[in-house]
């Protein structure tokens, strides 16, 4: 019996050119694990970029990666991608593309002109907050320009729900929004959240520290300094709280980015957050100055840099007892749940995915986007009663081996696609 081909398209207007850990998030995993586990011939495609991709020859050995070359864009979509859709439609089974946007929309249309007996799978992987200023949809509006809004509302879209087969959102509140948003469709909706990869872990024998011999190690993984993580609200919260014996690590590349027309776009989505959040200009700056503030936080802070390698990372997260997330939006978090898988106590901002996380604060701790004295009174907590953050961070790690496993996951989508094609002879 012939494999069936699945493909994930990578490319979005936020992050064109694939990234290595990519292969190792949500992006490659999926394809991965259904190729893994259902035997599917699987390929991801990327952009050819200066990044030396090192994941698919180890860590996701088996998933085929397609490199093309950059060619440029013709009313904002990929000219590479766009070829290479249309040479390859036939030939591709399952469709997969990330990201509910106007992009992904254009490919899944031509997708299925071209192969209307493929099947075309969408993750979502949105921030939902945008629908708060405009809930009629999760495509942004053109502030100005109306005729594009037009034709993507009343054109674009509807053909796209009327052609797309199955999209997962990430988070249960978040499917919940989605299918009474699209209403006619809400059954081409269901919930997938992200994962670990269990077998990794295993396969490179990775024994689980008990508490005892953990280290006193507060730790966030992130690219570092970004306006979305919120990194800011982490360090004013150091200045209210005694460390005492504890280190805080934080792993990622340090980035300064100009947080204005993000924080534009991001206030005029979220107001009533203005208030709350208040970026740096320039974060490695504001760094600087807070160390020159507080001398006695200098060596308690540990900034490592991007860590490739997954076995030396999982054994930060092994050693560490306590995990802190500041972000002020995330579709979901997956270093939330590998944190999770090594029993670190969680504290994290009311991000969409908190409560599936965390099951509503029951294995871990979630305070309010921005509030660094809630965020501080947690974390002092947390240093000063270790049975307490002992006993989140075992049933955090139960949690996250009933619900977050990319072994289990998987299974959603080939339930999805077995209901798919099932559908269709009875049709």
């Amino acid at each position: 019996m012939k494999k069936k081909r699945f493909l994930t398209l990578f490319g979005s207007e936020e992050l064109e050119y694939g990234e290595n850990t990519q292969l190792i998030k949500m992006t490659g995993m999926i394809p991965f694990k259904i190729h893994k586990k259902y035997g599917y011939k699987s390929s991801i495609v990327f952009h050819k970029t200066e990044e030396k991709f090192t994941y698919h020859k180890n860590a996701v050995k088996g998933l085929k990666l397609i490199l093309l070359p950059k060619e440029g864009k013709i009313f904002k979509l990929d000219k590479a991608l766009l070829k290479f859709l249309f040479k390859h439609a036939k030939s591709i089974d399952i469709l997969h593309r990330l990201h509910y946007s106007l992009q992904t929309l254009v490919y899944v249309i031509i997708y299925k002109i071209l192969n209307p007996k493929g099947i075309a799978y969408v993750t979502i992987d949105n921030d939902l907050s945008t629908l708060k200023s405009f809930p009629k949809s999760l495509l942004l509006k053109h502030p100005k320009n109306f005729i594009r809004n037009f034709i993507v509302y009343n054109i674009i879209e509807p053909i796209f729900l009327k052609l797309v087969d199955i999209m997962s959102s990430e988070t249960t509140q978040g499917t919940e929004i989605l299918k009474n948003l699209y209403k006619k469709y809400k059954d081409k909706f269901y919930y997938q959240p992200c994962g670990i990869d269990e077998y990794f872990i295993k396969e490179n024998k990775i024994e689980i520290k008990s508490f005892e011999e953990k280290e006193n190690i507060i730790l966030t993984v992130s690219r570092i300094g970004i306006p979305q993580k919120y990194h800011e609200m982490l360090l004013r919260a150091l200045e209210k709280i005694d460390l005492k014996d504890w280190k805080v690590v934080m792993v990622g590349k340090l980035v300064s980015e100009d947080p204005e027309e993000f924080s534009r776009e991001f206030f005029y989505y979220n107001p009533h957050l203005r208030d709350k959040v208040n970026f740096s200009k320039n974060f490695t700056k504001f760094f600087e100055e807070f160390l020159s503030k507080n001398p006695h936080l200098r060596d308690k802070i540990i900034i490592t840099g991007h860590i490739e390698d997954r076995k030396t990372l999982y054994d930060l997260y092994n050693r560490s007892k306590i995990f802190v997330m500041t972000s002020i939006f995330e579709s979901f978090g997956i270093v939330m749940v590998e944190a999770g898988y090594f029993k670190n106590y969680l504290l994290t901002t009311n991000v969409t995915s908190a409560n599936d996380i965390t099951l509503n604060g029951t294995v871990g701790d979630v305070v309010e986007i921005g509030d660094v004295d809630a965020f501080a009174q947690k974390l002092q907590f947390a240093i000063d009663h270790p049975e307490y953050i002992k006993e989140k961070g075992e049933k955090f790690r139960q949690h996250v081996l009933n619900n977050f496993l990319w072994d289990n996951i998987v299974d959603r989508l080939q339930n999805q696609i077995e209901r798919i094609l099932k559908e269709r002879t009875f049709k």
